[in-house]
């Protein structure tokens, strides 16, 4: 029986010799699971995996640390010009993966992946880290109005962009719905929290007034 392994490896070699190789994008919410997926994934298509907190970190991008938050703030301006000197090597496939996807250059990017969390799991998982009740708060409103979303769209389009709902998944199985995505090229779905919250009542329960 042929592997998972297999089925990537002759996805990549099925691919003209002239194109571009291509650049996979997993981002979302923290707390979606986007970290551990993308490793999986990359383990898998053997292709590495460059992370957005890291990239940034190692190329002089955190302009300050936000003290509240516990997290850096990263110079954006600074970010894109170290990812459009990643990506311009077209020979070269990377997934990147964080919480500032939708500054990859697009004509680089060939499949975008948004990981999606019900506000409710989300909240758990968050408080489970140890953040702060406002991180926690401000992360799951994010999450209810589709922040990660609506920067992906604005970036990519709407063909490029796909939506996972990792709710009731682990992170083998979303990498499994990510595989199958990428087989089979349904059109994009999309995840609406706001309105589903809205018809149960529950929209003030997640976001602030």
């Amino acid at each position: 029986m042929h592997t998972q392994y297999v089925t990537f490896s002759n996805l990549i070699l099925s691919m003209e010799w002239h194109k571009p190789m291509p650049i996979i994008l997993v981002g979302g919410s923290p707390g979606t699971g986007k970290t551990r997926v993308a490793k999986i994934l990359g383990s898998k298509m053997s292709v590495e995996v460059i992370a957005l907190g890291q990239l940034a970190d190692d190329s002089g991008c955190i302009s300050r640390e936000d003290k509240i938050r516990k997290t850096g703030v990263i110079n954006e301006d600074c970010l894109v010009d170290a990812l459009v000197e990643l990506t311009s090597d077209k020979s070269k496939s990377f997934i990147i993966e964080g919480h500032y996807i939708d500054l990859v250059p697009s004509s680089a990017v060939q499949w975008v992946f948004i990981l999606r969390t019900h506000p409710d799991t989300l909240k758990q998982r968050l408080s489970e880290r140890d953040y702060s009740t406002e991180k926690v708060n401000e992360n799951v409103e994010a999450e209810v109005f589709g922040v990660c979303q609506m920067d992906a769209l604005d970036s990519f389009g709407e063909a490029k962009v796909h939506e996972v709902d990792t709710s009731e998944l682990s992170a083998p199985e979303t990498v499994e719905k990510i595989e199958a995505l990428m087989k089979e090229k349904p059109d994009p779905t999309r995840i609406d929290w706001m309105t589903l919250l809205e018809e149960e009542g529950r929209l003030d329960e997640f976001v602030s007034d």
